[in-house]
């Protein structure tokens, strides 16, 4: 069973009023150590900002969305909700029969009304319990998010056994 890693992620952080650039989004930073953990296909959202990394360009599209059974999805909270990016990749594919597991940064949010929009978007989908990654916390959160990572996987095999 494949595994995916969609993300949506910005390069500014706005937490505490301040605004700066990032090299790496918060969202991608805890995406790339869940690929780490899980050996998944890593596969960026973001349609506005550049999407080449590592000299490869990643496309909109994603050719044979049915070949993944388990679907990260990660993406920054924006006003208690997910990006309307994500919200346009969850409408793009079917997820019937998948496993979903989101994960969010946040500046105090959680998952804010994540969970209970995905599960009303994906209504054949399985949606397991998330992470929330305070936008502070996503340097110092590897073993958080390694060990979260491992055990939704597990449960993920074991939904779908």
């Amino acid at each position: 069973m494949m595994i995916l890693i969609a993300f949506f992620s910005i390069t500014k952080d706005y937490s505490f009023g301040k605004v700066k650039r990032l090299v790496k989004g918060h969202t991608e930073t805890v995406a790339d150590e869940i690929k780490n953990t899980v050996n998944g296909d890593l596969y960026r959202i973001n349609k506005v900002e550049a999407t080449v990394k590592e000299n490869e360009i990643i496309p909109w599209e994603i050719n044979n969305f049915d070949r993944y059974g388990i679907i990260y999805l990660g993406f920054p909270i924006y006003y208690h909700t997910m990006p309307d990016a994500v919200k346009e990749f969850i409408q793009k594919y079917n997820f019937s029969g998948k496993t979903i597991i989101p994960l969010t940064t946040h500046s105090g949010s959680g998952l804010g009304r994540s969970v209970g929009e995905i599960q009303t978007m994906c209504p054949d989908a399985t949606i397991l319990d998330g992470l929330a990654v305070g936008s502070a916390e996503v340097k110092f959160a590897k073993e958080k998010i390694q060990k979260w990572s491992i055990e939704s996987l597990d449960k993920a095999k074991g939904e779908k056994s």
